[in-house]
């Protein structure tokens, strides 16, 4: 029961600008059961589909520009590869401390502090910019967003996001952009783990609901974008905050 419990909240936080890896160790906390690295690395591969579901205008229009070797789209890809290696080097190479940070709610709560900094911020930013008008160094720039939101607590939406803004782009592309440049990393995540799982039937229920939450998330997460309601996120954030400094 406890994780298809795990499942909901990983659906209903994975998209949405709030931390589906600080809710988890949170919840994990509060219905006293160990934090599950593998299972949530796992959790975060089931709600990959709905990404590619959100955003399969934008990868069929890639793989058709690849094919007619249109230069742009190769331009584009490598822009999207520099914005996820920070996190994937970073990942491998401190593995161990981000494991340690899952159990830590004062660390928890200063993360979810942050995001919610970031959300306030986010709704005052965005220019015109498109995939193709960013720069090299603006995809590294967000790439190094991506590489922080590693840690529970920190949004990784709302993290790349905000600097997908800061560089300027208009604000639906920037939420696609995140989410391009997520796929290789929540892959390579959940692939890492996926021997690591101990699998039984509540596992794929709590796949199929993570699946399905998730992808209903993503378009709240589109609409408050795109009317600048982030700041929503930003006090839920703020309270959950709260909730991480006394439960520890």
């Amino acid at each position: 029961m406890e994780k298809i419990v795990l499942g909901i909240i990983q659906g209903a936080t994975e998209f949405l600008p709030v931390s589906s890896s600080g809710h988890l160790t949170l919840f994990s906390k509060l219905i006293d059961i160990e934090p599950n690295l593998p299972f949530f690395a796992f959790l975060h591969l089931a709600t990959l589909f709905a990404i590619l579901i959100f955003v399969w205008k934008e990868i069929f229009e890639i793989i058709n520009g690849l094919i007619k070797f249109d230069k742009k789209y190769y331009f584009l890809v490598l822009k999207i590869i520099i914005s996820t290696l920070p996190a994937g080097i970073f990942g491998i190479l401190f593995n161990s401390k981000i494991e340690n940070s899952f159990n830590s709610l004062k660390l928890v709560g200063f993360f979810f502090l942050l995001t919610s900094t970031i959300l306030f911020l986010s709704d005052k930013l965005g220019k015109n910019k498109d995939f193709f008008s960013i720069s090299y160094l603006d995809a590294l720039f967000i790439g190094l967003f991506q590489m922080v939101a590693i840690f529970p607590g920190i949004s990784r939406s709302g993290f790349t996001l905000f600097g997908a803004l800061l560089v300027g782009m208009e604000r639906e592309k920037a939420l696609k952009y995140s989410f391009l440049m997520s796929v290789p990393v929540i892959f390579g995540a959940g692939i890492l783990e996926f021997e690591n799982v101990r699998f039984d039937i509540t596992i794929f229920i709590s796949v199929l609901l993570a699946f399905f939450v998730g992808l209903l998330s993503l378009y709240i997460l589109k609409k408050v974008t795109i009317t600048k309601n982030l700041k929503i996120f930003g006090y839920y954030c703020l309270i959950i905050a709260m909730v991480s400094f006394l439960l520890r």
